[in-house]
């Protein structure tokens, strides 16, 4: 390995685990994010993945969820999980799992001082500063919280971009094949970066042709050899991974079905508000946690301190400007398909105002694209590069610009860690499984409750099977509706009342249900910490206990071992 290369990523990576030091200790023990949210889920198609690899069968099929039956399943980090195989054979999916994370953080780094080096040059840390301030964004902080770990895969498009820019500049079959290969990582890992990489390259190749136009200059074949070759590349290596997630979507027993309809009521609930790239502090577009009850956190701010540097880099080399168009389309792209302020969507005329994420859907009216922001990406990528180049030209007129370069870094990330609404230490998850798991019996595992709330809690029953391997009712993410074993749960919850949503009701099973509950179950385990978390008035042992007799108590939990 280039020596060089070698050092920079020794850098990153310490930087990554600065970043991440409350979960180094007990790195094996503990998961990156905060419990409450996706981040169970997630971890559990690490282990998931291994296992199926392990055993010579693909991760495609799956008995371990949606029980008795099980179901399809395309993991949505796939690319994680595979890169994340060899550890998680050898030291299990919490140690993959966290590894990837914090070598995603170490990615997004060395990604941005790459675009940034080939825009600015090496003089006065442009790069480090790019490198630094991108690894730190509150996008992805937040997403580090949210455990959805494929959206912390931002490191793979500032290199296909830089990868354009070369090409671009000095063309050769090497490099646009590379740029082929890039925009597919990019697009395999999260198709949302895939489609906002792909997007900007495509402006970024207009813009050069209109610049040879103006010049004189038409384009030639060897331009066109070189787009077609990139392009190649990147078909023959995305369309078997889109196939393959289409196919998990169309079959039968699919486990998790998506609709392309982008109703009102789901944009709504990821709606984008202009303000959320500019204003500090707690400010989200939409509040989740108060409006829905999820504690999820999402934003896009992207800071004063990058903000002004960015501005000065664009204004003391405007021929950089190219890249600022591209920060600015990636921000439209971002909003959503209509205007959202206030908490509602803005009407003119009694008619909500269009954006060209609207217009994206209409081209590609396939795509489930139903998380805008995300396409902002771009934006977050490019203030960054160009806020490198602007902290260079302060630096290069003070008599110590190595100070200089480090003091407007510390500004621009304790901007990030302390003036936004990303969270930091970022939380961390209790990894270990009881040891009520160990030794299951034959037959499926019954968690409950369901629900906690509308928070994702009750979905750490997915990394329980980690540990006992037997088949489960849920279906991602565990609750009441996601459960594919309705006579169970018809017989032991009270019916809801629509009208008056709250947390579920045992009921003592009758005598067909627990018939049922012996035939299909070998291990219930009630989490009554979970319970009282929920606001549950009544206890699934107090239902239970009448029918299976006392249970075995493992901590919080009431165990009943049926076979």
């Amino acid at each position: 390995m280039n020596p060089r290369i070698a050092l920079r990523a020794c850098v990153w990576l310490l930087v990554a685990f600065v970043l991440t030091l409350p979960l180094l200790p007990d790195i094996g023990s503990v998961l990156l994010g905060d419990p409450r949210i996706d981040v169970w889920n997630h971890a559990w198609g690490y282990d998931w993945v291994a296992r199926h690899l392990a055993s010579g069968s693909l991760p495609f099929h799956t008995p371990w969820i949606g029980g008795p039956d099980g179901g399809t399943l395309w993991f949505i980090d796939l690319a994680g999980a595979l890169a994340a195989l060899p550890l998680t054979l050898w030291g299990g999916a919490a140690l993959g799992y966290n590894v990837v994370l914090i070598t995603r953080i170490a990615w997004a780094g060395f990604g941005a001082q790459q675009l940034a080096e080939h825009v600015w040059g090496r003089e006065h840390g442009a790069g480090w500063f790019a490198g630094l301030t991108y690894a730190t964004t509150p996008f992805l902080l937040a997403e580090l919280s949210n455990g959805i770990s494929e959206v912390c895969a931002t490191g793979w498009l500032p290199l296909t971009l830089w990868a354009a820019a070369r090409a671009l500049e000095t063309p050769s079959l090497r490099r646009w094949a590379l740029l082929g290969l890039l925009q597919a990582v990019t697009t395999v890992t999260t198709f949302y970066y895939g489609l906002t990489s792909a997007v900007l390259v495509a402006l970024l190749l207009l813009m050069h042709v209109v610049s040879d136009w103006r010049a004189g200059r038409s384009p030639n074949r060897r331009l066109a050899a070189g787009v077609l070759l990139a392009a190649g590349v990147g078909f023959l290596l995305v369309v078997p991974h889109w196939a393959a997630f289409r196919a998990s979507l169309a079959a039968s027993d699919a486990l998790v079905r998506r609709s392309a309809d982008l109703n009102l009521a789901l944009m709504a609930h990821n709606a984008v508000d202009p303000r959320v790239f500019l204003l500090p502090g707690d400010f989200q577009s939409v509040d989740l946690a108060t409006v829905y009850g999820e504690p999820f956190v999402h934003t896009g701010y992207l800071r004063w301190t990058v903000l002004i540097l960015a501005g000065i880099g664009v204004a003391v080399d405007r021929r950089h400007r190219r890249w600022a168009v591209l920060a600015v389309a990636s921000v439209f792209m971002g909003l959503g398909p209509y205007v959202w302020w206030g908490g509602e969507w803005l009407t003119v005329g009694g008619r909500m105002v269009s954006l060209p994420f609207g217009w994206l859907r209409a081209l590609l009216p396939q795509l489930a694209i139903t998380h805008p922001l995300r396409l902002a990406l771009g934006a977050q990528a490019l203030a960054c590069v160009l806020a490198g180049g602007g902290a260079a030209w302060m630096a290069a007129r003070v008599r110590r610009p190595g100070a200089a370069v480090i003091g407007l870094a510390v500004a621009a990330v304790s901007e990030a860690l302390f003036g936004s609404v990303a969270t930091f230490p970022l939380p961390t998850s209790d990894a270990r499984v009881p040891a009520a798991y160990a030794d299951a019996p034959e037959g499926m595992v019954l968690d409950l409750p369901a629900e906690v709330g509308t928070t994702m809690e009750s979905s750490r029953y997915f990394w329980m099977q980690t540990r006992h391997g037997r088949p489960i009712p849920w279906t991602p993410d565990a609750r009441l509706g996601s459960a594919r074993d309705p006579e169970t749960f018809h017989g032991i919850v009270q019916p809801r009342d629509p009208a008056t949503p709250g947390p579920e009701t045992p009921r003592q099973p009758d005598v067909r249900t627990l018939q049922h509950i012996r035939e299909t179950y070998g291990l219930i385990v009630v989490h009554t910490d979970l319970e009282e978390r929920a606001g549950m008035t009544t206890s699934y042992v107090d239902a239970l206990t009448p029918a299976l007799g006392p249970p075995r108590w493992d901590g919080p939990r009431a165990v009943w071992r049926l076979r």
